[in-house]
């Protein structure tokens, strides 16, 4: 809750700043009657809200974890730029559909493939050597699961169905997007390796069903995936690479309208 309230006063207070700087007034005043006032000194804080008093200096131990919680003080980061891998649907239960309907609609996982992107990462330290610290992202990320056979699904019914595609087609697959929010407890020793869990949120932001040869992409077609994904992620690398394994705790699709399963992927990130 401390370090909460903390970041909460460097960001009050980083605005304060650029405000004070277009006026001769260092205090600033908000709030219902300006109760709540933030004032600034040459390497100090002063901080009233809701009757509460708070002095922050730029030497306080709190400060300096958030400002200077980056690899660079003793901690790898466990997001990279890009991580690319293999997905698939796993512990996947067909029992809703007839055997001839299951095997169509099972996945050919060699060709599924997991591609996430971080376009914005945060590292906090959490200890003064930095080797204990709060990694955080937010990025998109793509999820190909390909048909084993010429098959694909549609909706029908309430629920997503098995069809047989007409001609020899290559590659029929579901693709699912997710915006992706990691959130992981990063241990790094002697900043050579790093070991880090946690879990991802991701939000469902689109998804198609699709062919690669001939190139067709049903976009008008309805896919009941859950809209909200939460999954738990382990991370293992250095500074350059490393290995991660992804696996949901909520099923794939909505109850009822799909295989049961759960969505798992494994591959490879790199920083740069």
């Amino acid at each position: 809750m401390k370090r909460i309230f903390t970041t909460l006063a460097i960001l009050l207070a980083t605005i304060a700043t650029v405000q004070a700087q277009e006026s001769d007034d260092r205090t600033i005043a908000f709030g219902q009657n300006k109760q709540n006032q933030i004032t600034l000194e040459e390497d100090k804080i002063n901080l009233k809200i809701a009757g509460k008093e708070l002095s922050l200096s730029s030497n306080d131990e709190a400060i300096k974890v958030l400002k200077y919680g980056d690899s660079s003080y003793g901690s790898i980061s466990s997001l990279g730029v890009i991580e690319l891998g293999l997905n698939t649907l796993a512990m996947a239960d067909y029992s809703i559909y007839s055997p001839e309907e299951a095997t169509m609609m099972q996945f050919g996982n060699r060709k599924s493939v997991y591609v996430a992107m971080n376009f914005f990462t945060e590292n906090f330290r959490l200890n003064k050597s930095g080797s204990l610290s709060l990694d955080m992202g937010v990025g998109v990320a793509w999820e190909n699961y390909v048909f084993a056979g010429d098959y694909s699904m549609r909706y029908q019914g309430g629920i997503m169905r098995p069809i047989e595609l007409n001609a020899k087609i290559e590659k029929s697959k579901l693709m699912a997007r997710y915006l992706h929010m990691p959130v992981l407890l990063n241990w790094t020793y002697k900043e050579k390796f790093f070991v880090a869990a946690g879990v991802n949120l991701d939000v469902s932001i689109g998804s198609r069903l699709a062919q690669k040869e001939p190139k067709v992409v049903y976009k008008r077609e309805v896919v009941t995936l859950n809209p909200i994904q939460v999954a738990g992620t382990l991370r293992l690398g250095t500074e350059d690479f490393y290995g991660f394994i992804n696996c949901s705790f909520m099923e794939m699709f909505k109850t009822n309208t799909g295989p049961k399963g759960y969505r798992l992927s494994a591959g490879l990130g790199v920083h740069f």
